[in-house]
């Protein structure tokens, strides 16, 4: 593992040479830390305004002939997209604020690479030998200092990344938000903010439902990478809607709603929606607004977009340092330096649960359950509030987002680990046990008596 830069300390908030105009010239973010970009792709780029120009930057980009060995996947889908997703699509800026939260470095130093532990086989083994080149940076933060700051050849501390489904979090906290403004009634049905939907398969289905992936229409993110464009259609979905909204409109009801817990895409995407509707602005715009800067994020994130229309539930980006920032959020009950950004009891109920959401997760029988997140299913486990919780009466909780993207979170032994990676899949059963047992090897190490 060649280039690898293992930082133990944190910067200033704004390291030299951070850019201040952070446009796309040829569909490369061109700032003093840019990296080499891979020739995969070559980039035709252009700037537009969206809604508020002062909060959007749009690139449109357009691929290069690939290999043939390349062409079944578009470039969304190939395994090192997350580390390019400024190339690949159109996003828009989620703007950080004037004040940047600093991050400041722990008195003794952390050897994360040197932690041993158990992996998914029952073999000891290091994190060293256990990371892999397909682990982009991790970020552990423990009693509000960095431990350990590493980065592999991929990524510098200005990279935005893409967070996959750690993007639902973020939308979580705005619903969340909204919610303790009176601007929205979680118990309220979604078609009161979004009234397209009275006649679709969502109908009825509560906000509280879309958090807890409650409702009762099945959606994945490859339906909506096919509704964007961005994936082919193929026999389970000949003739894709055009467009995210559409996609959403048109998927039928199975179930009733409020049944047991199914990894929903659709239920996340219809949350953001909903916030577009209720605040008059996009969704970049409101996660800016209500947590990005509120929190004090040191670099802008993005959001992925197609025709104007975000993914919502998985095309955010951001920096190691910005999602470790958000984990803290959620660490310290939805507050950071005294101010109350999320709401206490929102984080606190995903952190504990309820019967009800236990219930519902144990009972589920959903085929993806039981193939992706099946581990994860055991009793004290649970989903609440667009987050897995690990242990309720820990508190501990963990969001998690395809290829290998994690923030856990244990409020106990305050501690926070951040990972970002570019797996060849989105889900490897033997890398997410691994990492896990990683989290648990370092909370015994960090924090004993916890």
């Amino acid at each position: 593992m060649m280039n690898r830069i293992a930082l133990q300390t944190s910067p200033s908030a704004f390291p030299s040479g951070y850019p201040n105009q952070p446009y796309a010239v040829c569909g490369i973010q061109q700032t003093q830390h840019s990296l080499c970009r891979r020739t995969l792709w070559t980039r035709m780029a252009s700037v537009s305004r969206y809604r508020s120009s002062n909060l959007a930057r749009v690139t449109a980009a357009k691929a290069s002939s690939p290999k043939p060995s390349e062409m079944q996947l578009p470039p969304q889908l190939r395994q090192d997209a997350p580390l390019h997703l400024r190339e690949v699509v159109g996003t828009q800026r989620i703007a950080r604020g004037d004040t940047v939260s600093p991050l400041s470095p722990a008195s003794q130093p952390f050897d994360l690479m040197g932690v041993t532990f158990q992996n998914a086989s029952g073999d000891r083994t290091t994190v060293q030998d256990f990371i892999g080149d397909d682990t982009d940076a991790a970020l552990i933060m423990h009693e509000g200092c960095v431990a350990t700051e590493w980065y592999g050849s991929n990524m510098t501390t200005t990279t935005n990344h893409g967070l996959a489904s750690l993007s639902r979090n973020l939308i979580a906290s705005s619903i969340a938000i909204l919610a303790e403004q009176n601007k929205i009634e979680l118990d309220a049905p979604v078609q009161r903010y979004i009234p397209e939907m009275s006649n679709s398969g969502f109908a009825g289905a509560t906000i509280h439902q879309l958090l807890d992936m409650r409702s009762g229409v099945t959606s994945s993110v490859y339906q909506a990478f096919q509704s964007m464009g961005w994936a082919p259609p193929n026999e389970a979905n000949p003739s894709p809607p055009d467009g995210l909204h559409e996609l959403l409109l048109a998927l039928p009801k199975e179930v009733e709603h409020g049944g047991p817990f199914k990894y929903r895409t659709g239920d996340t995407d219809l949350l953001g929606w909903v916030c577009e509707k209720v605040t008059g602005e996009s969704i970049a715009e409101t996660v800016s607004r209500l947590v990005w800067q509120p929190m004090g994020a040191q670099q802008d994130a993005d959001i992925m977009l197609h025709n104007r229309v975000p993914l919502y539930s998985g095309g955010m980006t951001a920096t190691l340092r910005d999602a470790a920032r958000f984990g803290c959020l959620w660490l310290n009950e939805g507050a950071v330096n005294g101010q109350q950004v999320v709401p206490a009891a929102f984080v606190h109920t995903a952190r504990h649960g309820d019967q009800d959401a236990q219930d519902a997760f144990l009972k589920s029988a959903a085929p993806n359950n039981k193939q992706f997140f099946g581990m994860l299913a055991s009793p004290g486990k649970l989903y609440k509030n667009q987050t897995w919780n690990l242990n309720e009466q820990r508190g501990t909780i963990l969001m998690y987002g395809a290829q290998g993207q994690f923030i856990y979170i244990d409020p106990p032994a305050q501690l926070v680990c951040t990972v970002m990676s570019h797996w060849p899949g989105p889900f490897i059963p033997e890398r997410v046990q691994g990492w896990l047992n990683v989290f648990e090897a370092v909370r015994a190490k960090l924090a004993p008596d916890s």
